[in-house]
């Protein structure tokens, strides 16, 4: 992703494409810091690198971020969505199963009515809640923590009034002193009616993808039929360069499974080279300021505070630009520097173990804890709730227990030599 292209399309463009596709995070995260920088609005989509019939389970988090990000993007009528082009391969649910609804201080709440509205939205009920996407409801309390939020809510009730609303730490499960008039609840997977809900769990049931746990949580989004739309054919889109394009036939070129979304539709412009505008590596800040300062400079930085950490001089003759993205490029009249780093993301690993396929008493290899041996699924409590777990056992006969969502970090054994693990 040149930023300097997308930059100067921006500032340029009269016609702006609602969707930026892009080879990755890396580069969402750059185009994200372009639009900060213009100060317009903009939501990134996570690089979800699945293929149809994948166990979705592992990667829950990120489709819960993509999912906020386009209920957020549909409210902003003015916004762009920055998307990886894996991600929209995919088919993403239609807004109308983006819905929220908010629960508000001294509002009358109808327990039941939200018990079942709750359960077709995809959410988890349990004693305690621990985790985004549950909820526990005990006598008049009601805790949630929606996908959506940064801190999971408690609402308490008198008789159906709406008695109190707060935050509450997940580790201690002690609620903070402020009260909230309002919190918004979103859906845990999507807003469905209960035949909505019902059908889906159907064509999941029926469906021909393996999986170990056979739900809407491993395979609903292969299955979304109806609730789902290719959102390359609803708004008008563009690629981050000619590179891309190229990278994108190629992956569909080599790709075993069908997927879901045609490569006919990625036929957008092509960001047009820049003709006044051009990256940079900067190196010493200083320098470019002094060999450049016949133009306007502006610093982009997070604070005040890092500002005045820097090593800059003559800070009172620059322009400041407070934003958290990374911008650094230079055209005729203009030069734009970041203080800020680059941030590491985090890929998601995809499981390549297959249970249905693996006998008890088989070697396994753990990423962190080596070599151990397969002894089944077994579902244990934590937290008030039961999970299934595969169980290792390791020397001593210490075992080792892996939630079934997170099979990413173990593997089949398989020794070069042919032999056993000793």
């Amino acid at each position: 992703m040149n930023q300097s292209s997308l930059y100067e399309y921006l500032k340029n463009g009269k016609q702006r494409a609602k969707i930026v596709i892009v080879a990755g995070e890396k580069e969402a995260q750059r185009a994200k810091a372009v639009y900060e920088y213009m100060d317009l609005k903009s939501f990134e989509l996570p690089d979800i690198r699945l293929l149809p019939g994948d166990d979705t389970r592992s990667y829950m988090e990120d489709i819960s971020k993509a999912f906020n990000q386009l209920r957020a993007f549909e409210k902003f009528k003015s916004a762009t969505l920055i998307a990886p082009f894996r991600t929209l391969t995919m088919f993403l649910p239609k807004p109308e199963y983006l819905k929220s609804f908010t629960i508000e201080f001294g509002a009358s709440l109808d327990l039941e009515e939200l018990k079942s509205k709750l359960y077709y939205w995809g959410y988890e009920f349990v004693d305690v809640v621990s985790a985004k996407g549950e909820v526990s409801i005990r006598g008049d309390i009601v805790d949630i923590f929606p996908p959506n939020a940064k801190k999971a809510v408690r609402v308490a009730l008198f008789d159906s009034e709406v008695e109190e609303i707060r935050h509450f730490d997940i580790s201690t499960q002690k609620r903070e002193k402020e009260e909230l008039e309002s919190v918004e609840i979103t859906a845990a997977f999507l807003s469905l009616s209960e035949d909505e809900y019902s059908a889906l769990a159907k064509r999941v049931e029926r469906s021909d993808y393996s999986a170990f746990v056979k739900d809407i949580r491993s395979l609903g989004l292969w299955h979304l039929n109806e609730l789902a739309q290719n959102y390359l054919n609803e708004y008008e889109h563009i690629i981050e360069s000619s590179a891309l394009m190229g990278e994108i036939e190629e992956y569909y070129t080599l790709s075993d499974t069908a997927l879901p979304v045609a490569i006919e539709s990625f036929r957008g412009q092509v960001l047009p080279e820049p003709k006044e505008y051009r990256d940079l590596a900067p190196v010493n800040l200083n320098a470019l300021i002094e060999s450049h300062k016949e133009k306007k400079i502006t610093i982009v930085a997070k604070s005040e505070t890092q500002i005045r950490a820097s090593a800059l001089i003559n800070i009172e003759k620059l322009n400041i630009k407070y934003s958290s993205g990374v911008l650094n490029i230079i055209g005729n009249d203009e030069l734009i520097l970041s203080l800020n780093q680059v941030k590491k993301q985090r890929r998601v690993k995809k499981s390549t173990l297959v249970l249905d396929e693996i006998k008890v008493g088989e070697y396994v290899v753990h990423e962190n804890y080596g070599v151990g041996v397969f002894k089944g699924i077994e579902k244990r409590e934590v937290l008030g709730r039961f999970r299934e777990f595969v169980a290792l056992q390791y020397q001593n006969e210490d075992m080792l227990y892996i939630p079934v969502e997170n099979l990413e970090v173990i593997d089949r054994y398989v020794a070069s030599s042919g032999s056993l693990p000793t």
